[in-house]
């Protein structure tokens, strides 16, 4: 028998523990905190997390350290709607909902007034839940929609599939029709493409595999034009990727994927295995980079490790460092800098050691960008180390740009990489070190400078320079340059691009009545953006 707890914080703990473990979701967790403790829904939330004030006030600065945040701020928003509380803003509600892994209505105990909508006690065809908007939503959103009981009648697993398929199909066909279908459609799009790609869903099991390398080629056969061929489709993929944004491409590369790794396991004479080691690192680094602009991270770490596990294989030093520059940039975009910092020192090396000064460049770019998210998340007397080793680095990458030729081993694998992307990395650099005004002055000559079908790469810049309007109050500049960087979303659909977006105009709050945000809120709809 289980001892009692000696104090409510080891009870609260234990109660945590043991609901996560059933599978209770976050929702549910909290649900009984407020159940059982009589606490308000942001409590409530924060206590299911076990936080402390102090830690949630950590995580908001990880994530959003350029928007200042306090305890005291937050314990005002927990006493909301008592006197001692101040009202939290949408904006605000957004950030903790992601913080806590919740919608952000799920913070708010509001009122209920649904009985008087006379259709409220109407039961809807298939108990069709009213939803939330679709970024929030969670699977308790639409398991209503989903079949409940088995198909009748006796048939073969082919029709049973076809016919589970077809249901779920009209099911969510139906549940579309009651919300913006543009919205829900978009959004179970690059659902199914992040699952589809997830490492979690192998699809090919050893049968498989051996029927498609018999299918594809005898691998005693494989050579330079075979391997030539398949990296033909690689290149084509990630610069449709870079127009496009991943669901374009996705399925193709993992299709290539498993063509590589079944000729290696059935095969191939050893003069060609080290170059198919090669081509399978680079397929599995697209792999993640796709993954990361599905806003997949778990599943791009994976496969950022596979990478390199194929490239050291492969005695491939350039992939090395490609795949090592590729993981900083994740790690860092993930709230861990210094861990991009190790990766990017690794890359740096791999570089080096072969021969390339592109692939250096992009290192010490990589890197520049990590040591400006440690000195954003430092305390002020920690900063003048990191802001130098930051700057230090964006001097190395232009060096060794300006000294690269064309002959340079690492030119196939950075061909985005040029006088306008490190500019744009500067730019960056310098809005995360705190100096909009000269970050706005490198904007322009950065924007020019890169290749614009790198479709996401242009947008990115246009969005460093709303954020420098931003930061220098010019509300209606950064709103013209945050209305381009949309427009760029609607060729490149990254869910990666569009979720920058909606950030930076949540950080437009405060001004959300103005004549400029309202006209940049029109765009953003008419961009599917949001609601």
């Amino acid at each position: 028998m289980p001892r009692k707890p000696r104090s409510l914080k080891e009870e609260m703990d234990r109660l945590t523990t043991e609901l996560r473990e059933r599978g209770s979701t976050w929702i549910e967790v909290a649900g009984e905190y407020r159940r059982r403790y009589r606490l308000n829904a942001r409590q409530a939330f924060r206590e299911a997390h076990r936080y402390t004030q102090d830690r949630v006030v950590d995580e908001w600065k990880a994530l959003w350290p350029s928007e200042p945040f306090s305890v005291r701020k937050l314990g005002s928003w927990e006493a909301w709607p008592g006197v001692t509380g101040n009202e939290p803003p949408v904006a605000g509600l957004n950030r903790l909902a992601r913080i806590y892994g919740c919608r952000a209505c799920d913070l708010v105990d509001g009122e209920d007034h649904t009985g008087s909508d006379q259709n409220a006690n109407v039961a809807r065809r298939r108990d069709i839940p009213t939803t939330p908007t679709a970024v929030n939503l969670t699977f308790s959103d639409i398991k209503g929609v989903l079949p409940g009981q088995p198909l009748p009648g006796p048939m073969s697993p082919g029709e049973l599939r076809d016919r589970e398929f077809e249901q779920l199909v009209h099911a969510f066909t139906d549940w579309a029709t009651q919300m913006n279908r543009r919205d829900v459609l978009a959004l179970i799009g690059a659902a199914a493409t992040s699952a589809y790609a997830s490492p979690l869903l192998d699809r090919l099991n050893a049968d498989e595999s051996q029927r498609l390398t018999m299918a594809a080629a005898d691998p005693s056969r494989v050579d330079d034009a075979t391997i030539g061929h398949i990296e033909a489709v690689l290149r084509h993929c990630t610069r449709q990727e870079d127009a496009l944004g991943p669901q374009a491409t996705v399925a193709t590369v993992l299709a290539q994927q498993h063509l590589v790794v079944s000729l290696l396991s059935s095969g191939v004479p050893e003069q060609v295995r080290s170059k198919l080691l090669s081509l399978l690192a680079d397929i599995r680094r697209c792999t993640a980079w796709m993954l990361f602009n599905l806003n997949d991270f778990k599943g791009a770490d994976y496969y950022y490790a596979q990478a390199r596990n194929a490239a050291h294989q492969a005695d491939d030093d350039a992939m090395c460092g490609m795949v090592l520059a590729n993981w900083s940039q994740l790690a860092t975009w993930r709230g861990d800098p210094r861990l991009g910092v190790e990766h990017a020192l690794g890359a740096l090396a791999w570089g080096q050691r072969a021969g390339s000064k592109l692939l250096t460049a992009y290192a010490c770019d990589v890197g520049a960008r990590a040591y400006a998210a440690v000195v954003r998340r430092s305390a002020k007397g920690q900063r003048r180390d990191d802001h130098t080793r930051c700057f230090r680095s964006v001097d190395q990458a232009q060096r060794e740009l300006h000294g690269a030729d064309a002959g340079d081993p690492g030119a196939r694998l950075v061909p985005f990489y040029g006088e306008g992307q490190y500019l744009s990395t500067k730019t960056g650099c310098l809005l995360d070190t705190g100096d909009p005004a000269q970050a706005l002055q490198l904007a322009a000559t950065a924007a020019a400078g890169i290749d614009p079908a790198f479709v996401r790469n242009v947008a990115y810049i246009r969005l460093k320079t709303a954020q420098a309007h931003l930061q220098l109050r010019d509300v209606e500049e950064a709103c013209e340059e945050l209305g381009k960087a949309a427009r760029l979303a609607e060729y490149n659909t990254s869910p990666r691009l569009a979720r920058s977006i909606i950030e930076t105009r949540e950080r437009l709050s405060p001004w959300h009545r103005t004549r400029s945000v309202a006209a940049l809120d029109e765009r953003l709809h008419a961009s599917r953006l949001i609601a």
